[in-house]
């Protein structure tokens, strides 16, 4: 549909579509809308629209309320902004507004096709969902980090899985550190903040590659740079990332922070992560509670505890008592083994027969079979345990 256009840009896009089998021009608005005109009802119906083109040469603030008005109520509609004035401010104003094209007059064919295929190319990109996995510390300094990117490291090179870490915390993450990709520009809060102009190729400027295979969007570098990014840019780009990616790997810092919870709501399966100590585990059990309030399935929450050992002061009896749900994955604690990972950069070359590197492949391959890996888990499988009994026949060590 187009509304507000011009004489000229009206024939050329009628000309366009005359020629071009695959678009219709389903309806027109010779005015804009206002602050108390929305759309005809007839038009509220997603499955007749796909694109609306609007001119923002009239009247760039009523254009302004209708893209606003338009993407708020329809947000699948990909909309158009037509103009004459290419000022790189107006255009990144129209994309604020909810525009994801930007056409320049006069319109030709060439820029109408190649818009059409990038809204094309979103909606394919769109049929297929990546398993979000979300890494969630009970307490600070619990090792979210390290086996995030171990995690996705080994999924990226060893299970061939395209694999995307995302670092949410506020500011000062330490993911790209340990990748030893130091030297980054962007960050995830960066590109949530284009939520309106995603697509694959500008996804790519955004990402960090790592050796391994492993794709990262980092935290924000330092606290003062850090601005507000809307919960609704962070669920849309979350839920663009999953298009893009067969398992994406949130490492999230410890607490319930909106943004945790845009992730947690979105998550096929959270890890909670906590060392064997009484107030980290105090904390796992008010964690589980909380997630449950959020009505996270409990089938697919699961209790990792990191630093692991035998002869601990507390048992895995009394670890499962304190937070009343069985442990999903144990990591044992090789401190110095890590610390060499760390300082390499790349956790994905140590694949040793270490108990260690045996775990953490072992995890990678839990996460990366999704749900058939409860069906055809063995009945004594080391180290996993379901939660709140989901998995029982699993047994107990």
């Amino acid at each position: 549909m187009t509304i507000g256009l011009d004489p000229k840009s009206a024939n050329d896009l009628a000309a366009f579509a005359a020629s071009t089998p695959l678009v219709r021009l389903e309806a027109g608005l010779l005015d804009y809308l206002s602050e108390d005109r929305d759309l005809p009802q007839q038009w509220t119906r997603k499955s007749q629209i796909d694109i609306c083109v609007l001119d923002f040469d009239a009247d760039r603030n009523r254009a302004r309320i209708t893209a606003e008005k338009i993407h708020a109520a329809l947000p699948d509609i990909a909309l158009f902004a037509v103009s004459k004035d290419s000022q790189p401010d107006l255009i990144i104003q129209a994309m604020r507004y909810g525009c994801s094209e930007y056409l320049l007059k006069p319109l030709s064919n060439d820029q109408l096709l190649q818009s059409i295929a990038r809204v094309a190319a979103r909606k394919k990109e769109s049929q297929t969902s990546g398993r979000l996995i979300v890494l969630l510390g009970a307490k600070g300094g619990a090792g979210v980090t390290i086996i995030a990117t171990h995690l996705g490291a080994i999924l990226a090179k060893t299970y061939k899985r395209r694999t995307l870490l995302i670092d949410i915390h506020p500011s000062m993450g330490d993911a790209e550190l340990y990748l030893g990709l130091i030297k980054y520009q962007y960050s995830f809060r960066d590109l949530a903040e284009n939520a309106d102009r995603l697509d694959r190729e500008f996804l790519q400027s955004f990402v960090l590659h790592h050796r391994s295979g492993l794709d990262l969007l980092p935290a924000p570098a330092f606290s003062q740079s850090v601005r507000h990014v809307s919960l609704e840019n962070i669920g849309a780009t979350l839920d663009f990332l999953r298009y893009c990616y067969d398992i994406l790997l949130v490492d999230c810092p410890p607490g319930m922070s909106e943004e945790t919870q845009q992730a947690i709501r979105r998550a096929d399966q959270v890890c909670v992560v906590a060392v064997p100590e009484v107030a980290t585990l105090r904390n796992v059990a008010r964690c589980l509670d909380h997630l449950v309030r959020l009505n996270c399935p409990r089938e697919n929450v699961g209790v990792v505890i990191n630093r692991w050992t035998k002869r601990h002061s507390i048992t895995d009896e009394q670890i499962e008592e304190a937070i009343r749900a069985p442990i999903l994955w144990k990591l044992p604690n090789q401190y110095f083994e890590v610390i060499r990972i760390i300082n390499d950069g790349d956790p994905s070359s140590h694949s040793g027969d270490s108990e260690l590197s045996r775990s953490f492949h072992g995890l990678a391959r839990y996460l990366a079979s999704g749900p058939e890996a409860k069906k055809d888990a063995p009945k004594a499988s080391r180290g996993l345990l379901g939660l709140f009994g989901a998995d029982a026949a699993l047994g107990r060590r």
